[in-house]
């Protein structure tokens, strides 16, 4: 039986974006919206929801508009080193070697993540890592740091409830000289947003110092990140940029 087959119809709860469900009649399954553990322990369930039912497009957008740029700076794409940051079950990582990326790590602090990348897209990701990158010791990020990375990638990493900004720090610490990065942003959290969930994130101002003074901003343009379960949009910016 296809993975299609047996997901069945998926139905969403109707107040909020709470659980999804899933499955045969007689034997439907409910998880948790972003239970992500749960998501990715049943094959092509993540996907099914987010990119089929909800047309999740970050990866796309963002991963587009990175290529844009390194082919107006001149870069091959084959010869960049990425770490994907917020991997996931490696949708990202397929959009990225789609591109043509030479080298490609993955890294999420969910570990249902690395097996689901494994199982759903093996060979994308040369190395796959699992962890609290803002928690981890010099030694553990001088190890990550030995791939010698061109561009940090965050597809979903950014965003309210999400990666807080000393991780995103420190992986635009591993970066090599002029590194390149590429976000997948929620609006709210951009400099000058004056949303309150945004500026509790310190995001707002973290990226409003990173673009001034640490960095040259490339490329930006809004986008649908994804529909709500309710039909509503959900937002993205897609930004690239460079260290100076």
């Amino acid at each position: 039986m296809a993975v299609g087959d047996e997901l069945e119809t998926i139905t969403f709860s109707s107040h909020g974006e709470e659980w999804v469900e899933f499955g045969p009649p007689g034997a439907r399954r409910r998880v948790g919206f972003h239970d992500y553990a749960a998501l990715y322990s049943v094959p092509g369930l993540y996907e099914r929801v987010f990119y089929e039912e909800l047309g999740m497009r970050s990866g796309t957008e963002v991963v587009g508009l990175l290529g844009r740029t390194l082919e107006d700076l001149g870069l091959r794409p084959a010869d960049q080193r990425v770490l994907d940051l917020g991997a996931g079950s490696g949708l990202g990582g397929v959009e990225l070697r789609g591109l043509g990326v030479g080298h490609l790590v993955g890294l999420d602090l969910e570990p249902m993540a690395r097996e689901a990348a494994g199982r759903d897209h093996p060979g994308v990701y040369a190395d796959f890592r699992v962890g609290d990158l803002g928690a981890w010791s010099e030694g553990e990020v001088a190890e990550l740091a030995a791939h010698r990375f061109t561009a940090v990638v965050a597809l979903s990493a950014l965003g309210p409830g999400h990666a807080p900004p000393h991780v995103l720090d420190r992986a635009l610490g591993l970066l090599e000289p002029d590194g390149l990065f590429a976000f997948a942003v929620t609006p709210t959290l951009l400099p000058g947003s004056d949303d309150p969930s945004g500026q509790a994130t310190g995001y707002p101002d973290f990226l409003d110092e990173l673009l001034r003074r640490r960095a040259r901003e490339l490329g930006r343009h809004a986008y649908v990140h994804r529909r709500r379960t309710d039909g509503a949009d959900d937002l993205g910016v897609a930004l690239v940029g460079r260290l100076l």
